[in-house]
C-alpha cells in the first residue's frame, strides 16, 4: 500500500473512530449520571454542586431552570439521560449553538453531570397559565403520544415537553418540519412533516400550559 492510499484510507476512517470516542464517552457519562442520581447521598451532593456551577446559565434558563424566555427551553424536570445527551452533543460540536457550545466546552465531565442533575432536581412551572389547547390535545394524542408520552413526560430518548416554553416549541417543530435545524432525528422529521403552522401553534399552546 502506498503514502497516498494509506492517508486516504486514514482519513476515511477518522470520522468513523471520533464518533466511536464520543459514543464510549457518552455512555461512560450515562453510566455515572445514573450512579449519582442512585444514590440519595451522591445525587444530593451532586445537585448542589450543580446548583454552584450552573449560575451562569441563570441568565437564559432561569436559576431553578425555568426559563424566563419564551424562545430558551426550561430545563427543569427533563429527564437526566436525555438532558445529559444533549449536554454532550454540544460539548462535541454534533449540537450546534453559539453560545451552548462554548460555555459547555469549558466544563469538566464531573461539571457537566452535576448541572445535569440539579436541573432534573427542580419543579416546573408551566410556562403558559392558560386552559389546554383542545386543538392541541388531539394533535397531540395523535401525533406525539406515541414517543413522549400520555403526559408528555418523554423518557430516555425523547424530552419531557410538558410546560416547555412555548416558542421554544414553534421554533423546534418548525425546523424539523422545514428541516432547518442541526437535528435530524429522523422521528421527528416524519412526524412533522406534514404540520400546519396553525398544527404547530396548536401544539406548543398546549404543552407549554400543561402540568
Amino acid at each position: 500500500m502506498t503514502c497516498i492510499s494509506r492517508i486516504r484510507q486514514l482519513a476515511w476512517l477518522a470520522p468513523v473512530l471520533l464518533a466511536s470516542v464520543a459514543s464510549s464517552t457518552w455512555a461512560q457519562s450515562t453510566d455515572r449520571l445514573k450512579a449519582i442520581l442512585a444514590e440519595p447521598s451522591a445525587r444530593s451532593a451532586a445537585v448542589d454542586a450543580g446548583r454552584k456551577t450552573s449560575s451562569f446559565c441563570a441568565n437564559c434558563h432561569g436559576l431553578d431552570g425555568n426559563s424566563k424566555l419564551s424562545e430558551v427551553p426550561n430545563l427543569a424536570g427533563q429527564n437526566p439521560v436525555y438532558l445529559m445527551n444533549q449536554v454532550h452533543k454540544f460539548y462535541t460540536g454534533e449540537r450546534k449553538d453559539q453560545w451552548m457550545e462554548p460555555v459547555i466546552k469549558l466544563l469538566s465531565e464531573s461539571e457537566r453531570l452535576n448541572i445535569v442533575a440539579f436541573f432534573v432536581a427542580q419543579n416546573v412551572t408551566p410556562a403558559s397559565s392558560a386552559p389546554p389547547n383542545a386543538q392541541g390535545y388531539e394533535l397531540y394524542h395523535r401525533v406525539c403520544a406515541r414517543c413522549h408520552g400520555d403526559q408528555a413526560r418523554g423518557g430516555e430518548r425523547f424530552p419531557r415537553l410538558a410546560g416547555q416554553q412555548n416558542t421554544y416549541i414553534i421554533r423546534s417543530l418548525t425546523r424539523y418540519r422545514d428541516r432547518t435545524g442541526n437535528r435530524m432525528e429522523p422521528e421527528m422529521l416524519a412526524m412533522t412533516a406534514a404540520l400546519k403552522d396553525s398544527d404547530i401553534k396548536a401544539l406548543a399552546d398546549y404543552l407549554s400550559s400543561l402540568h
